[in-house]
C-alpha cells in the first residue's frame, strides 16, 4: 500500500471512530436500558469494541462457525452484540440491556457504511485484499496449477433482450466494457422446454435433463406424488436420475447456490447436496464472517433492501401500475434474502477459492434479478438496480482474478429469460383449475396448487367421484382406439365397457376430423363448487399448465380424454388465454391442438391453422421430444403469446414468468471469451453443457 492510500485509510479510520462515538453518544437519549454515564465513556466503548474485534471475533467466529451458519448469520449479530455487552461491563458507569446491546452495533455498523460511502472509499476492494491476506496465511503451500480455471456465473432468469437493454442504460458497465473491448462475445441460446431451472440447469450442469416435464409434476405411478424440481427433499432424487458422475463440475469443480450439483465434490447451498452442508461449512462459508463488520455490512444491506421492497409496492400502489401483486412483508425477506444474502456469499465464496487457486471450475448462480421480476414485471424500475448490484459482484470477480496467482476465464450466462403479464387468474378473473373444473362433470374434483404465491400447497381438494368410480379398474387396459381412425372396427373388442362404441361411432359420423370436432363442439359449463376427494390435479409452471386425470394410473391418450370428457379439450383450445394444448394420441401420436388448427407431430401435418406459428421454429422438436418424457401430464396446456407485446399469462400468481414457450422465457444468453471457438447455434440447456465441456478441457490442455 502506498502513502498517500495509508494516509487516506487513516483518516478514514479516524473519522469513522469520531461518527462513532457521537452514535454511542446520542444512544442514551433512544434507549432508557442504555447508560453512559460520562461522555467520553463512548470512546472508551470505541475503541474497546474495535479491539475486541481484532482480537476475540476471529476465536468466537472460528469455533461458533456451525452457530453462525445453522442460524443464517444471526449467530453472528449475536456474537457483535455480546462482544459489545462485554465491553460495557468493563467501564464503570455504563450499562447496557440485552435488547441496546444488540442494536446498537448495528447502528454503529450503518454509520461506518455511512462514512464509507461519502469518503467514496470501496468497501469491496479493501474486503477483498483482507481475504487475499487470509487465505495465502491459512493456505498449505500446494502445487500450483498453471493452466487456467473457468467461472462459470448465471443471472437467473434474465433475457438476452432485457440484458442489451440493462447494458443500454448502463446499468451493468462491467459487461459492457468487456463487450464493447471485445474480450467477451455475447450469444443468444435457445432453452428445452420446459424452460425453467430445474430443467436448465439440469441440462447445463449435468447435460442431461429428460422427464423434467416442468417445475412440477405429478408421478401416478408413485401414487400420484407431487415432484418440485427446486425442493431441498426432491432435488436429490431429481440429480440421482440425470447424473453419470460426469457433470459440468466433477473435475474439482465448485457448485454455489444452484440447483444441482453438476457433480461437484464442493457443493455450497446447492438443493441437490444440502444434506452434505454440515461437511464443507468452515471450509467454504468462513470468509463470509472473517470480520465482525462484515456480516453487520450484509444484515445491514438486508434490512435496506426490504425498505426498498416495502417503498416499491408503496410506488405500485401509488402509481396504480399494472399488471401487479399483492406482495406480502414474507416476500420482503424472500426478496432480501435473494438479493442480497446469497449474492454476497456467492461472491465472497468465489473470491476466495480463486485466491486458494484449488479450484477448476465453479458455477454459481445470482438469483435476484429472477425473484424481482417475478413480482415485479421483467421492465419494472426494480430489477435495474438488482442488475447493476449483479454487475458489481462481476466487477469484484474481475478484479480478484486480476489479482490471484492462478489465472481464470469467466463465463457469464442465463438459465431462461422471462415472459411478461397479467397472471390468468388477473385477465380472466378465474384460475385455470376453476376453469378446467367448469368442463368437468360438477363432482368431478380438483387439486389446485397455483393459487398463493407464498405457499402453493394450501388449496388442496380431495373428492369423490361418482360418475367415475366404477370404472377406475378398467381404465388401466385403454390402449387401443383412434377416436377418427378407419380402424374402429379392429378396436371393438379392446374398449373397455364403459367407452361404448356406438357413442364413438356417433361422433365420427357428426364431425369430419378431429379439427372439425375441436372447432364446432359446444362445451358445456358446469359449476365451481369443491368437494372431498379429489380426481384431478391442476399444476402451473409459469405460463406451462399441467393436468392430471389422477384416477388413471397412466397418461389418457387423446381419444379417452374426448370420450370420458368431450368438453374438456375444445373448451381449453377456445379460451383466449390458451395458445395451445399437447396431448397423445393412439392413432396419431403428439397433438398440438389450437382454437383454429392442429399440428401433427409425428408427421409434421398442419391442418388448419399452425398452433404453433408464433412460438419459434424449434417448437414442434421441443414440443415432440417433450411428449416423449415419463410423468407428462395427460393435457400439457401453454399459453398464449402475443409477439407485438410480448405478453404471456402465468397459470401461477406471478407477473414475470417462465416455463412454457412464447417469447423472451426461452431466449437467454451466454457471453463467453471472445478467443473461444465459435460454438454455432446453441439450441437446448444440453448445447451450453458440451460447448463448456469442451473448453474447459481446451483450458487444460493449453
Amino acid at each position: 500500500m502506498n502513502l498517500p492510500n495509508i494516509i487516506k485509510t487513516l483518516i478514514l479510520t479516524i473519522i469513522t471512530a469520531i461518527v462513532n462515538i457521537i452514535v454511542v453518544i446520542g444512544m442514551p437519549l433512544i434507549f432508557d436500558n442504555f447508560t453512559l454515564g460520562n461522555w467520553y465513556n463512548a470512546i472508551f466503548i470505541t475503541i474497546g469494541v474495535a479491539i475486541a474485534n481484532m482480537l476475540i471475533w476471529p476465536i468466537l467466529s472460528r469455533f461458533l462457525m456451525k452457530f453462525i451458519i445453522y442460524t443464517f448469520g444471526v449467530g453472528a449479530l449475536i456474537i457483535n452484540s455480546a462482544i459489545f455487552y462485554g465491553v460495557t461491563c468493563l467501564i464503570p458507569g455504563v450499562s447496557s440491556g440485552s435488547v441496546e446491546s444488540f442494536i446498537i452495533p448495528l447502528m454503529m455498523a450503518i454509520a461506518s457504511t455511512i462514512v464509507s460511502k461519502i469518503a467514496n472509499i470501496d468497501y469491496y476492494d479493501s474486503y477483498t485484499k483482507r481475504i487475499s491476506d487470509y487465505i495465502k496465511r491459512s493456505s498449505n503451500p500446494l502445487y500450483k496449477k498453471v493452466y487456467p480455471g473457468l467461472l462459470i456465473l448465471e443471472i437467473d432468469g434474465l433475457s438476452i433482450d432485457v440484458l442489451k437493454e440493462a447494458i443500454d442504460k448502463n446499468m451493468m458497465p462491467t459487461l459492457k466494457r468487456w463487450i464493447n473491448n471485445n474480450t467477451h462475445t455475447l450469444k443468444e441460446w435457445e432453452t428445452d422446454l420446459s424452460s425453467q431451472t430445474g430443467a436448465c440447469q439440469a441440462g447445463i450442469l449435468h447435460g442431461n435433463n429428460e422427464n423434467i416435464v416442468a417445475y412440477r409434476w405429478v408421478e401416478k405411478e408413485n401414487n400420484n406424488k407431487i415432484m418440485i424440481s427446486g425442493k431441498l427433499a426432491h432435488a436429490p432424487i431429481i440429480e440421482e436420475r440425470i447424473s453419470d458422475g460426469n457433470g459440468l463440475l466433477c473435475d474439482n469443480g465448485i457448485s454455489i447456490t444452484n440447483m444441482f450439483s453438476g457433480d461437484s465434490d464442493d457443493p455450497i447451498l446447492t438443493s441437490s447436496r444440502f444434506e452434505i452442508y454440515n461437511n464443507s461449512y468452515n471450509k467454504l462459508l468462513y470468509v463470509v464472517f472473517l470480520e465482525s463488520y462484515t456480516f453487520q455490512r450484509v444484515f445491514i444491506l438486508f434490512l435496506w433492501e426490504i425498505l426498498v421492497e416495502i417503498k416499491s409496492q408503496i410506488m405500485h400502489y401509488v402509481k396504480n401500475v399494472k399488471p401487479r401483486l399483492r406482495r406480502t412483508i414474507i416476500y420482503a425477506t424472500i426478496r432480501a434474502g435473494a438479493n442480497v444474502l446469497l449474492r454476497e456469499i456467492a461472491t465472497e465464496i468465489l473470491i476466495a477459492n480463486m485466491f486458494k487457486g484449488e479450484m477448476n471450475s465453479a458455477y454459481a448462480s445470482y438469483v435476484g434479478y429472477d425473484e424481482v421480476a417475478h413480482h415485479s414485471g421483467v421492465r419494472d424500475d426494480d430489477v435495474w438496480n438488482v442488475l447493476k448490484q449483479i454487475d458489481l459482484q462481476f466487477d469484484r470477480i474481475e478484479k480478484a482474478e486480476k489479482s490471484s496467482e492462478r489465472n481464470y476465464e469467466i463465463v457469464i450466462l442465463s438459465d431462461h429469460g422471462q415472459g411478461n403479464g397479467e397472471t390468468f387468474k388477473q385477465k380472466y378473473g378465474i384460475s385455470l383449475a376453476d376453469y378446467v373444473r367448469r368442463l368437468l362433470p360438477d363432482d368431478m374434483k380438483i387439486y389446485d396448487k397455483n393459487r398463493y404465491i407464498s405457499d402453493h400447497f394450501r388449496d388442496a381438494y380431495i373428492p369423490e367421484n361418482k360418475q367415475i368410480e366404477t370404472i377406475i379398474n378398467k381404465v388401466d387396459d385403454i390402449k387401443d382406439t383412434g377416436y377418427f381412425s378407419n380402424k374402429i372396427d379392429d378396436f371393438k373388442d379392446k374398449i373397455p365397457d364403459f367407452i361404448n362404441i356406438e357413442h364413438l361411432e356417433d361422433f365420427r359420423k357428426k364431425y369430419e376430423n378431429d379439427l372439425d370436432y375441436i372447432q364446432k363442439h359446444e362445451s358445456q359449463e358446469q359449476s365451481t363448487k369443491k368437494a372431498k376427494n379429489s380426481t384431478l390435479i391442476v399444476l402451473g409452471s409459469g405460463n406451462l399448465g399441467l393436468i392430471y386425470l389422477t384416477q388413471w394410473s397412466k397418461r389418457l391418450y387423446y381419444e379417452e380424454i374426448i370420450s370420458l370428457f368431450p368438453n374438456l379439450i375444445p373448451g381449453l383450445v377456445k379460451h383466449s388465454g390458451i395458445g395451445f394444448v399437447l396431448v397423445n394420441s393412439f392413432t396419431n401420436g403428439p397433438m398440438v391442438i389450437g382454437s383454429d388448427g392442429i399440428y401433427y407431430l409425428n408427421n409434421d401435418k398442419i391442418v388448419g391453422k399452425n398452433p404453433l406459428e408464433n412460438f419459434g421454429k424449434n417448437a414442434p422438436m421441443h414440443l415432440k421430444r417433450h411428449n416423449a418424457f415419463n410423468h407428462m401430464p395427460d393435457i400439457l396446456v401453454n399459453s398464449f403469446y402475443n409477439p407485438e407485446t410480448e405478453e404471456i399469462c402465468a397459470f401461477e400468481e406471478l407477473i414475470g414468468s417462465h416455463g412454457g414457450l412464447g417469447g423472451n422465457q426461452t431466449r437467454p444468453f451466454i457471453l463467453y471469451p471472445s478467443h473461444w471457438q465459435d460454438p454455432g447455434e446453441l439450441i437446448g440447456s444440453k448445447s451450453i453443457y458440451d460447448f463448456l465441456k469442451k473448453e474447459m478441457e481446451e483450458l487444460k490442455n493449453s
